[in-house]
């Protein structure tokens, strides 16, 4: 049997699916608390019923009281435009992680920088 090359499946939906859900939060989420957030990746299962929407918040800002619940109140509303907009037998299941590779990455960064300075 052949080894395919390129993108799977789930890589090609969870493309889309960043695509879309990063229009979402800039042109259909109205909420001011949502501003700073910026989707960086998508992790979706290869069943594709689960999807990871990884995000960051843009210009180093705190995010405002009770953020987790602000993101767990545009699930159901996010779930709901992949449905209409995905086909896919399934809608997956939406769950909202920050994004900690970028931070990781700032620290490695600097540690390198330190060291070229000694």
């Amino acid at each position: 049997m052949k080894k395919r090359r390129g993108f799977h499946r789930s890589d090609r939906v969870a493309q889309q699916i960043h695509e879309m859900v990063a229009r979402l939060f800039v042109t259909e989420l109205n909420d001011p608390r949502l501003e700073p957030v910026e989707i960086t990746d998508v992790d979706l299962s290869p069943d594709l019923r689960n999807a990871r929407i990884f995000y960051i918040l843009r210009k180093d800002e705190e995010p405002p009281e009770n953020f987790g619940d602000v993101l767990d109140g545009v699930t159901g509303f996010i779930q709901k435009k992949l449905g209409k907009q995905l086909s896919l037998k399934y809608v997956p299941e939406v769950e909202f992680r920050f994004d900690e590779s970028l931070e990781k990455g700032k620290r490695i960064d600097d540690i390198l920088a330190k060291m070229r300075e000694d």
